[in-house]
Formats: structure tokens, sequence, C-alpha cells
């Protein structure tokens, strides 16, 4: 399940990143979600290294993971909500937003 939200997350990363470098959304807005997603991978990356570790609950380190992804997805789809992109990808934001929100739940 993991799995399939942070995939669900990335896409819609990806897309939000596409219609930021296409103009769609504030260069300095656009720069912040970069860097929070940065973020959000450096901080998956050390839960990951403190499971291992036995340092830190696997389903407690998932459960972070997944809200950061999910924080970082809707940041990204609220920032080029009002952005001229393709009709397309719009539905996969949305259904990538709708499809983590209820991961939530």
């Amino acid at each position: 399940m993991i799995r399939k939200l942070l995939t669900a997350s990335l896409v819609a990363v990806s897309l939000a990143a596409v219609a930021c470098g296409g103009g769609g959304v504030d260069q300095d807005e656009a720069k912040k979600i970069r860097d929070h997603a940065t973020q959000v991978q450096q901080d998956a990356q050390k839960a990951a290294d403190d499971v291992r570790a036995g340092t830190k609950d696997a389903e407690q380190a998932a459960k972070e993971v997944h809200e950061d992804a999910t924080d970082l997805a809707n940041e990204s789809i609220d920032a080029v909500e009002d952005a001229d992109i393709p009709d397309e990808a719009r539905e996969q934001l949305e259904a990538a937003q709708k499809e983590l929100n209820e991961g939530q739940n």
C-alpha cells in the first residue's frame, strides 16, 4: 500500500513539476516545492535507515513518510490548480490527489 501511495505521490509531483517548469506557476513557489520534495526524500531515507537500525518502528516510519509525501503532493497539486496545463494532466493530478487523500483515512 505504501508503495502505491508513494507512486501516486511521485506522479503528482512529477506532473506538478512539469507545470511549474512550463511557466504556469510562480518560480518561487516552484523552488519551494522542489526544496520540499528534496526534504521529503531525505526524511524518507532517514526513516528507512532508522527502521533498518531498529530505532524506529516500520509502521510508524511508513505513516510519517506517507504523511510527508501526501503533504508534498497536495502542495504541488494546489500550486498548479490554476495553471495552464492540459486537461489530461489536470485529471491525473486530481486522481493522484484523491488516491493519496483516501490513503490517509
